[in-house]
Protein backbone atom coordinates (compact mmCIF):
# COMPACT_ATOMS: atom_id res chain seq x y z
CA UNK A 1 0.00 0.00 0.00
CA UNK A 2 0.81 3.48 1.01
CA UNK A 3 4.35 4.91 0.45
CA UNK A 4 5.18 2.53 -2.34
CA UNK A 5 2.09 2.54 -3.77
CA UNK A 6 2.54 5.61 -5.79
CA UNK A 7 4.66 5.52 -9.09
CA UNK A 8 7.93 7.38 -9.24
CA UNK A 9 7.04 8.79 -12.05
CA UNK A 10 5.50 11.18 -10.84
CA UNK A 11 8.18 12.51 -8.43
CA UNK A 12 6.44 15.54 -6.56
CA UNK A 13 3.42 14.02 -5.43
CA UNK A 14 5.92 11.17 -4.69
CA UNK A 15 7.28 12.79 -2.44
CA UNK A 16 3.79 14.47 -0.45
CA UNK A 17 3.03 11.08 -0.02
CA UNK A 18 6.15 9.80 0.90
CA UNK A 19 6.31 12.00 3.67
CA UNK A 20 2.61 12.81 4.97
CA UNK A 21 2.43 12.99 8.24
CA UNK A 22 -0.96 13.21 10.85
CA UNK A 23 -1.23 16.75 11.51
CA UNK A 24 -0.82 19.59 9.00
CA UNK A 25 -0.41 17.25 5.98
CA UNK A 26 -3.54 15.95 6.88
CA UNK A 27 -5.55 19.09 6.98
CA UNK A 28 -8.53 19.27 5.37
CA UNK A 29 -8.76 21.24 1.80
CA UNK A 30 -12.07 22.73 0.64
CA UNK A 31 -13.24 20.67 -2.51
CA UNK A 32 -14.23 24.16 -3.95
CA UNK A 33 -11.16 24.63 -4.68
CA UNK A 34 -9.97 21.75 -6.39
CA UNK A 35 -8.56 21.59 -9.63
CA UNK A 36 -9.58 18.34 -10.59
CA UNK A 37 -11.06 18.04 -14.16
CA UNK A 38 -14.89 17.96 -14.52
CA UNK A 39 -15.92 14.39 -15.14
CA UNK A 40 -17.28 15.62 -18.48
CA UNK A 41 -13.55 16.45 -19.57
CA UNK A 42 -12.07 13.37 -18.42
CA UNK A 43 -14.31 11.26 -20.04
CA UNK A 44 -13.44 12.99 -23.39
CA UNK A 45 -10.00 12.21 -22.96
CA UNK A 46 -10.64 9.14 -22.13
CA UNK A 47 -12.78 8.09 -24.95
CA UNK A 48 -10.01 9.57 -27.15
CA UNK A 49 -7.43 6.89 -25.74
CA UNK A 50 -9.30 3.90 -25.11
CA UNK A 51 -12.21 4.17 -28.29
CA UNK A 52 -12.29 1.32 -29.89
CA UNK A 53 -9.56 -0.51 -27.95
CA UNK A 54 -11.94 -1.59 -25.18
CA UNK A 55 -15.59 -1.67 -24.84
CA UNK A 56 -16.87 0.68 -22.47
CA UNK A 57 -18.16 -0.99 -19.46
CA UNK A 58 -20.95 0.61 -17.66
CA UNK A 59 -23.39 3.57 -18.70
CA UNK A 60 -21.36 5.63 -15.89
CA UNK A 61 -20.07 9.34 -16.30
CA UNK A 62 -16.50 7.72 -15.92
CA UNK A 63 -16.83 4.64 -17.43
CA UNK A 64 -14.44 5.13 -20.38
CA UNK A 65 -11.70 5.93 -18.27
CA UNK A 66 -12.46 2.22 -16.94
CA UNK A 67 -10.29 0.27 -19.10
CA UNK A 68 -9.90 -1.96 -16.31
CA UNK A 69 -13.10 -3.13 -15.96
CA UNK A 70 -13.23 -3.96 -19.21
CA UNK A 71 -10.01 -6.20 -19.30
CA UNK A 72 -11.85 -8.07 -16.77
CA UNK A 73 -15.10 -8.22 -18.03
CA UNK A 74 -16.30 -6.14 -15.21
CA UNK A 75 -19.58 -4.66 -17.20
CA UNK A 76 -22.97 -4.55 -17.64
CA UNK A 77 -23.23 -7.80 -18.95
CA UNK A 78 -21.06 -9.51 -16.64
CA UNK A 79 -23.83 -7.58 -13.93
CA UNK A 80 -26.30 -9.10 -15.04
CA UNK A 81 -25.62 -12.39 -13.94
CA UNK A 82 -24.07 -10.83 -10.57
CA UNK A 83 -23.37 -7.87 -8.51
CA UNK A 84 -21.84 -9.01 -5.68
CA UNK A 85 -25.67 -8.21 -3.70
CA UNK A 86 -25.71 -10.20 -0.09
CA UNK A 87 -22.08 -10.64 -0.11
CA UNK A 88 -19.49 -8.98 2.13
CA UNK A 89 -16.23 -8.06 1.83
CA UNK A 90 -14.14 -6.37 4.37
CA UNK A 91 -11.68 -3.90 3.30
CA UNK A 92 -8.37 -3.84 5.50
CA UNK A 93 -7.05 -0.16 4.70
CA UNK A 94 -6.48 3.42 6.05
CA UNK A 95 -10.60 3.60 6.19
CA UNK A 96 -13.09 5.14 3.61
CA UNK A 97 -14.67 8.48 2.82
CA UNK A 98 -17.93 7.88 4.87
CA UNK A 99 -20.12 10.62 2.71
CA UNK A 100 -18.28 9.71 -0.44
CA UNK A 101 -21.42 8.56 -3.43
CA UNK A 102 -19.28 5.96 -4.23
CA UNK A 103 -18.83 4.16 -1.41
CA UNK A 104 -21.58 5.26 1.30
CA UNK A 105 -24.45 3.54 -0.46
CA UNK A 106 -22.57 0.43 0.14
CA UNK A 107 -21.11 0.63 3.28
CA UNK A 108 -22.22 -1.54 6.45
CA UNK A 109 -21.50 1.40 8.84
CA UNK A 110 -22.63 -0.64 11.84
CA UNK A 111 -20.06 -3.48 11.35
CA UNK A 112 -17.32 -0.99 10.19
CA UNK A 113 -14.69 -0.52 13.16
CA UNK A 114 -11.29 1.14 13.28
CA UNK A 115 -8.37 -0.42 14.64
CA UNK A 116 -6.01 1.87 14.95
CA UNK A 117 -4.66 2.38 18.79
CA UNK A 118 -3.44 4.89 21.17
CA UNK A 119 0.06 3.22 21.03
CA UNK A 120 0.82 4.38 17.35
CA UNK A 121 3.05 6.65 16.85
CA UNK A 122 1.39 8.05 13.62
CA UNK A 123 -1.91 8.14 14.17
CA UNK A 124 -4.15 11.26 14.12
CA UNK A 125 -5.80 11.35 17.45
CA UNK A 126 -9.36 11.42 15.38
CA UNK A 127 -8.74 7.92 14.19
CA UNK A 128 -7.81 6.13 17.11
CA UNK A 129 -10.73 3.69 18.51
CA UNK A 130 -8.51 1.06 19.82
CA UNK A 131 -11.38 -1.51 18.32
CA UNK A 132 -13.78 0.41 20.02
CA UNK A 133 -16.94 -0.07 17.03
CA UNK A 134 -19.18 2.73 18.50
CA UNK A 135 -16.39 5.15 17.30
CA UNK A 136 -17.40 5.42 13.45
CA UNK A 137 -16.13 8.79 13.23
CA UNK A 138 -12.74 7.19 13.11
CA UNK A 139 -13.20 5.26 10.51
CA UNK A 140 -12.82 8.68 8.14
CA UNK A 141 -10.24 7.97 5.71
CA UNK A 142 -7.79 11.09 6.10
CA UNK A 143 -5.13 9.35 3.70
CA UNK A 144 -7.03 8.24 0.75
CA UNK A 145 -6.15 4.98 0.02
CA UNK A 146 -8.86 2.89 1.73
CA UNK A 147 -11.63 4.93 -0.17
CA UNK A 148 -9.91 4.37 -3.46
CA UNK A 149 -9.34 0.26 -2.74
CA UNK A 150 -13.09 0.46 -1.94
CA UNK A 151 -14.78 2.06 -4.65
CA UNK A 152 -12.69 -0.51 -6.91
CA UNK A 153 -14.75 -3.09 -5.42
CA UNK A 154 -17.98 -1.85 -4.59
CA UNK A 155 -18.30 1.15 -6.41
CA UNK A 156 -22.70 1.33 -7.09
CA UNK A 157 -24.02 1.94 -10.40
CA UNK A 158 -25.90 5.70 -9.45
CA UNK A 159 -25.22 7.76 -12.13
CA UNK A 160 -22.13 9.00 -10.53
CA UNK A 161 -18.39 8.74 -10.91
CA UNK A 162 -17.42 5.13 -11.48
CA UNK A 163 -18.45 1.30 -11.00
CA UNK A 164 -16.68 -1.03 -9.11
CA UNK A 165 -16.26 -4.91 -9.99
CA UNK A 166 -19.15 -5.67 -7.36
CA UNK A 167 -21.49 -2.90 -7.59
CA UNK A 168 -23.91 -4.31 -4.59
CA UNK A 169 -21.49 -5.98 -2.50
CA UNK A 170 -21.67 -4.59 1.24
CA UNK A 171 -18.02 -2.95 2.23
CA UNK A 172 -17.15 -3.74 5.61
CA UNK A 173 -14.15 -0.50 6.66
CA UNK A 174 -11.93 -2.06 8.67
CA UNK A 175 -9.45 0.94 9.51
CA UNK A 176 -5.78 -0.85 10.20
CA UNK A 177 -3.69 2.04 8.35
CA UNK A 178 -2.96 5.50 9.83
CA UNK A 179 -3.04 9.03 8.28
CA UNK A 180 0.53 8.26 7.15
CA UNK A 181 -0.35 5.05 5.70
CA UNK A 182 1.45 3.08 8.15
CA UNK A 183 -0.46 -0.56 8.93
CA UNK A 184 1.07 -2.18 12.18
CA UNK A 185 0.94 -5.56 12.78
CA UNK A 186 -1.36 -5.26 16.11
CA UNK A 187 -3.49 -2.91 13.91
CA UNK A 188 -3.80 -5.09 11.26
CA UNK A 189 -3.94 -8.09 13.28
CA UNK A 190 -6.63 -7.21 15.24
CA UNK A 191 -8.74 -6.25 12.03
CA UNK A 192 -8.02 -9.84 10.29
CA UNK A 193 -9.19 -11.49 14.05
CA UNK A 194 -12.66 -9.04 14.05
CA UNK A 195 -13.05 -9.88 10.77
CA UNK A 196 -13.48 -13.69 11.06
CA UNK A 197 -15.39 -13.15 14.62
CA UNK A 198 -18.15 -11.38 12.37
CA UNK A 199 -17.56 -14.00 9.37
CA UNK A 200 -17.32 -11.63 6.40
CA UNK A 201 -16.93 -13.38 2.98
CA UNK A 202 -13.75 -11.53 1.57
CA UNK A 203 -10.90 -9.58 2.85
CA UNK A 204 -8.96 -7.38 0.95
CA UNK A 205 -5.29 -6.58 1.98
CA UNK A 206 -3.73 -3.93 -0.19
CA UNK A 207 -0.92 -3.15 2.31
CA UNK A 208 2.30 -4.88 3.85
CA UNK A 209 1.90 -5.01 7.40
CA UNK A 210 4.75 -2.51 9.34
CA UNK A 211 7.52 -2.31 10.11
CA UNK A 212 8.62 -5.28 7.79
CA UNK A 213 8.59 -5.59 4.27
CA UNK A 214 9.82 -8.90 4.85
CA UNK A 215 9.67 -11.24 8.18
CA UNK A 216 12.43 -13.06 8.90
CA UNK A 217 12.44 -16.33 10.84
CA UNK A 218 15.86 -16.04 12.47
CA UNK A 219 14.88 -12.78 14.17
CA UNK A 220 13.22 -12.94 17.28
CA UNK A 221 11.05 -9.92 16.62
CA UNK A 222 10.37 -10.30 13.46
CA UNK A 223 9.43 -13.93 14.39
CA UNK A 224 6.99 -13.32 16.78
CA UNK A 225 5.41 -10.28 14.77
CA UNK A 226 5.05 -12.86 12.05
CA UNK A 227 3.07 -15.33 14.30
CA UNK A 228 0.45 -12.86 15.17
CA UNK A 229 0.00 -12.05 11.84
CA UNK A 230 -0.27 -16.09 11.09
CA UNK A 231 -2.64 -16.57 14.00
CA UNK A 232 -4.84 -13.56 12.87
CA UNK A 233 -5.12 -15.01 9.74
CA UNK A 234 -5.69 -18.11 10.41
CA UNK A 235 -8.61 -17.17 12.61
CA UNK A 236 -10.26 -15.33 10.42
CA UNK A 237 -9.29 -18.14 7.29
CA UNK A 238 -10.70 -20.93 10.27
CA UNK A 239 -14.14 -18.56 10.16
CA UNK A 240 -14.96 -18.62 6.21
CA UNK A 241 -12.69 -15.74 5.40
CA UNK A 242 -11.05 -15.88 2.02
CA UNK A 243 -7.99 -13.40 2.42
CA UNK A 244 -6.61 -10.91 -0.72
CA UNK A 245 -3.49 -9.29 -0.36
CA UNK A 246 -1.23 -7.23 -3.19
CA UNK A 247 1.99 -8.87 -3.90
CA UNK A 248 3.85 -5.40 -3.35
CA UNK A 249 5.35 -2.90 -5.14
CA UNK A 250 9.14 -2.92 -5.04
CA UNK A 251 10.07 -5.02 -8.40
CA UNK A 252 10.91 -8.45 -6.63
CA UNK A 253 10.38 -12.02 -7.25
CA UNK A 254 8.62 -12.89 -3.94
CA UNK A 255 9.73 -16.57 -4.65
CA UNK A 256 13.45 -15.58 -5.34
CA UNK A 257 13.98 -12.32 -2.75
CA UNK A 258 17.27 -10.56 -2.70
CA UNK A 259 17.03 -7.61 -1.26
CA UNK A 260 15.10 -5.50 1.59
CA UNK A 261 15.92 -1.84 1.63
CA UNK A 262 13.01 -0.35 3.55
CA UNK A 263 12.67 -2.54 7.09
CA UNK A 264 12.28 -1.46 9.15
CA UNK A 265 10.79 1.35 7.83
CA UNK A 266 9.78 2.74 11.55
CA UNK A 267 10.87 4.61 13.41
CA UNK A 268 12.00 7.34 10.71
CA UNK A 269 15.86 6.60 9.49
CA UNK A 270 16.17 2.94 11.07
CA UNK A 271 15.77 1.08 7.44
CA UNK A 272 18.95 -0.68 6.30
CA UNK A 273 19.95 -2.46 3.03
CA UNK A 274 19.72 -6.47 3.85
CA UNK A 275 19.77 -9.53 1.91
CA UNK A 276 16.69 -11.55 2.47
CA UNK A 277 16.06 -15.32 1.45
CA UNK A 278 13.37 -17.86 1.13
CA UNK A 279 13.68 -18.18 5.23
CA UNK A 280 11.84 -14.14 5.32
CA UNK A 281 8.01 -13.95 4.36
CA UNK A 282 5.97 -10.95 2.66
CA UNK A 283 3.20 -10.21 5.34
CA UNK A 284 0.31 -10.60 4.52
CA UNK A 285 0.96 -11.77 0.79
CA UNK A 286 2.67 -14.30 1.83
CA UNK A 287 0.44 -16.27 4.63
CA UNK A 288 -0.56 -19.67 3.69
CA UNK A 289 -4.27 -19.51 1.89
CA UNK A 290 -3.90 -15.86 0.98
CA UNK A 291 -4.87 -14.71 -2.56
CA UNK A 292 -1.70 -12.98 -3.63
CA UNK A 293 -1.96 -10.37 -6.66
CA UNK A 294 0.61 -8.68 -9.19
CA UNK A 295 -0.72 -6.00 -11.18
CA UNK A 296 -0.65 -5.09 -14.83
CA UNK A 297 -0.55 -2.37 -16.90
CA UNK A 298 -3.91 -1.81 -19.72
CA UNK A 299 -3.51 -5.52 -21.53
CA UNK A 300 -4.63 -5.73 -24.81
CA UNK A 301 -3.70 -1.61 -25.65
CA UNK A 302 -1.98 -2.06 -29.50
CA UNK A 303 1.84 -1.96 -28.62
CA UNK A 304 1.85 -2.83 -25.02
CA UNK A 305 3.27 -5.93 -24.50
CA UNK A 306 4.71 -5.99 -21.16
CA UNK A 307 1.46 -6.47 -19.54
CA UNK A 308 3.40 -6.40 -15.75
CA UNK A 309 3.31 -3.29 -14.17
CA UNK A 310 6.68 -1.63 -14.08
CA UNK A 311 7.08 -1.64 -10.30
CA UNK A 312 4.85 -4.90 -9.47
CA UNK A 313 6.10 -7.71 -7.18
CA UNK A 314 6.03 -10.81 -8.66
CA UNK A 315 5.95 -15.05 -7.59
CA UNK A 316 1.91 -14.41 -6.37
CA UNK A 317 -1.46 -16.39 -7.57
CA UNK A 318 -3.32 -14.47 -9.71
CA UNK A 319 -2.63 -11.10 -12.16
CA UNK A 320 -5.37 -7.97 -12.30
CA UNK A 321 -5.14 -4.09 -13.28
CA UNK A 322 -2.86 -2.20 -10.98
CA UNK A 323 -2.64 0.43 -13.66
CA UNK A 324 1.05 1.84 -14.75
CA UNK A 325 1.43 5.12 -15.37
CA UNK A 326 2.51 5.82 -19.29
CA UNK A 327 2.85 2.44 -19.89
CA UNK A 328 0.82 1.95 -22.67
CA UNK A 329 -0.75 5.73 -23.84
CA UNK A 330 1.92 7.92 -22.22
CA UNK A 331 -0.43 9.59 -20.23
CA UNK A 332 -1.32 9.29 -16.34
CA UNK A 333 -4.78 7.51 -17.34
CA UNK A 334 -2.98 3.75 -17.84
CA UNK A 335 -3.32 4.27 -13.78
CA UNK A 336 -6.99 3.16 -12.41
CA UNK A 337 -9.39 5.82 -11.63
CA UNK A 338 -11.28 5.35 -8.59
CA UNK A 339 -12.43 7.60 -5.76
CA UNK A 340 -10.51 9.37 -3.00
CA UNK A 341 -11.88 12.25 -0.52
CA UNK A 342 -10.94 15.65 -1.22
CA UNK A 343 -9.55 16.36 1.90
CA UNK A 344 -7.67 13.22 1.95
CA UNK A 345 -3.08 13.37 2.05
CA UNK A 346 -3.15 11.71 -1.33
CA UNK A 347 -5.69 13.93 -3.26
CA UNK A 348 -4.36 17.02 -1.75
CA UNK A 349 -0.95 15.78 -2.80
CA UNK A 350 -2.44 14.94 -6.59
CA UNK A 351 -4.60 17.00 -7.24
CA UNK A 352 -1.69 20.76 -8.09
CA UNK A 353 -0.64 18.46 -10.92
CA UNK A 354 -3.50 18.56 -13.07
CA UNK A 355 -1.98 21.19 -15.13
CA UNK A 356 0.82 19.05 -15.96
CA UNK A 357 -1.35 15.56 -16.69
CA UNK A 358 -4.65 16.46 -16.98
CA UNK A 359 -7.40 13.84 -15.10
CA UNK A 360 -5.05 13.19 -12.67
CA UNK A 361 -8.00 14.23 -10.03
CA UNK A 362 -11.52 14.50 -11.33
CA UNK A 363 -14.80 15.67 -9.48
CA UNK A 364 -18.22 14.33 -10.48
CA UNK A 365 -21.21 15.54 -8.99
CA UNK A 366 -19.07 17.09 -6.04
CA UNK A 367 -17.03 13.89 -5.53
CA UNK A 368 -13.78 13.33 -6.18
CA UNK A 369 -11.43 10.36 -7.72
CA UNK A 370 -8.01 10.12 -8.70
CA UNK A 371 -5.26 8.38 -11.31
CA UNK A 372 -3.76 5.78 -9.08
CA UNK A 373 -1.09 2.42 -9.56
CA UNK A 374 0.24 0.17 -7.40
CA UNK A 375 -0.80 -3.71 -6.45
CA UNK A 376 -2.62 -1.90 -4.15
CA UNK A 377 -5.02 -1.55 -6.85
CA UNK A 378 -4.88 -4.61 -8.19
CA UNK A 379 -6.18 -6.49 -5.26
CA UNK A 380 -9.16 -5.43 -4.87
CA UNK A 381 -9.90 -6.10 -8.60
CA UNK A 382 -9.44 -9.84 -7.20
CA UNK A 383 -11.47 -9.31 -4.17
CA UNK A 384 -14.46 -7.74 -6.38
CA UNK A 385 -14.57 -11.21 -8.50
CA UNK A 386 -14.27 -13.41 -5.27
CA UNK A 387 -17.65 -11.74 -4.18
CA UNK A 388 -19.20 -12.18 -7.39
CA UNK A 389 -18.49 -15.90 -7.08
CA UNK A 390 -19.51 -16.33 -3.75
CA UNK A 391 -23.06 -14.57 -4.65
CA UNK A 392 -23.55 -17.01 -7.28
CA UNK A 393 -22.03 -19.82 -4.62
CA UNK A 394 -22.84 -18.85 -1.38
CA UNK A 395 -21.92 -22.57 0.38
CA UNK A 396 -18.93 -23.03 -1.32
CA UNK A 397 -15.69 -22.93 0.73
CA UNK A 398 -13.00 -20.20 0.73
CA UNK A 399 -10.69 -22.76 -0.81
CA UNK A 400 -13.28 -23.02 -3.54
CA UNK A 401 -13.49 -19.79 -3.84
CA UNK A 402 -10.45 -19.42 -4.68
CA UNK A 403 -10.05 -22.52 -6.96
CA UNK A 404 -12.92 -20.75 -9.21
CA UNK A 405 -10.48 -17.54 -9.26
CA UNK A 406 -7.79 -19.47 -10.27
CA UNK A 407 -9.69 -21.87 -12.58
CA UNK A 408 -11.50 -18.98 -14.40
CA UNK A 409 -8.49 -16.90 -15.05
CA UNK A 410 -7.24 -16.14 -18.34
CA UNK A 411 -3.92 -17.33 -19.06
CA UNK A 412 -1.12 -14.89 -20.07
CA UNK A 413 2.48 -15.51 -21.35
CA UNK A 414 5.54 -14.57 -19.84
CA UNK A 415 6.99 -10.61 -21.10
CA UNK A 416 8.59 -11.35 -24.44
CA UNK A 417 12.53 -10.98 -24.34
CA UNK A 418 11.79 -10.08 -20.35
CA UNK A 419 15.14 -8.14 -18.86
CA UNK A 420 15.16 -6.49 -15.58
CA UNK A 421 13.83 -2.98 -15.93
CA UNK A 422 16.26 -1.12 -14.18
CA UNK A 423 19.39 -2.04 -11.20
CA UNK A 424 16.99 -2.21 -8.40
CA UNK A 425 14.52 -4.75 -10.50
CA UNK A 426 14.41 -8.11 -8.95
CA UNK A 427 12.31 -9.88 -11.26
CA UNK A 428 15.82 -11.25 -12.82
CA UNK A 429 13.50 -13.34 -15.11
CA UNK A 430 9.52 -14.81 -15.87
CA UNK A 431 9.44 -18.60 -15.56
CA UNK A 432 6.86 -21.44 -16.08
CA UNK A 433 4.15 -20.72 -18.71
CA UNK A 434 3.84 -24.97 -20.44
CA UNK A 435 0.71 -25.17 -17.75
CA UNK A 436 -0.38 -21.51 -18.81
CA UNK A 437 0.72 -20.50 -14.84
CA UNK A 438 3.69 -17.90 -14.92
CA UNK A 439 5.82 -16.30 -12.26
CA UNK A 440 4.65 -12.94 -12.85
CA UNK A 441 1.15 -13.51 -13.35
CA UNK A 442 0.01 -16.91 -11.51
CA UNK A 443 -2.90 -18.19 -12.89
CA UNK A 444 -3.17 -15.51 -15.16
CA UNK A 445 -5.38 -12.22 -15.53
CA UNK A 446 -8.33 -12.52 -13.11
CA UNK A 447 -11.93 -12.68 -15.19
CA UNK A 448 -15.09 -11.51 -14.25
CA UNK A 449 -17.02 -12.76 -17.29
CA UNK A 450 -15.63 -16.26 -16.59
CA UNK A 451 -15.65 -16.66 -12.75
CA UNK A 452 -19.75 -15.66 -13.23
CA UNK A 453 -20.62 -18.04 -15.91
Amino acid sequence: MRRHSVSTVIAAASAVVLLAGPAADASPASPSRTTALPAAGAAAICADLFGGVYETPTSEPLAPCQWDMAVIGADDNTHQRATGRGVTVGVLDSGVDLTHPDVAPNLDLARSCSFVSSSDPVADPSEVANGDCSNKAAIQDLYGHGTHVASIIGAPVNGIGIAGVAPEATLVALKACNVGGFCFVDEVAAALRYAGDIHLDVVNMSLFADPYLYYCGNDAQQRALLRQLQGAARYAQQRGVLLVAAAGNEEQDLRHPILDRISPDWPPDTAVTRRVRNNCRQAPGELPGVVTVSATGPVGYPGYTMNIASYSSVGGDIAAPGGDYFSATDTVQDAVLAAVPAQSVIFQAFDPLNAEFPGITVVDHGATYAELNGTSMAAPHVAGVAALVRQLHPNWSRSALASALYRTAAPMSCPPDWEPLDSSDERLRCYGGSDGHTSFFGHGLVDADAASR
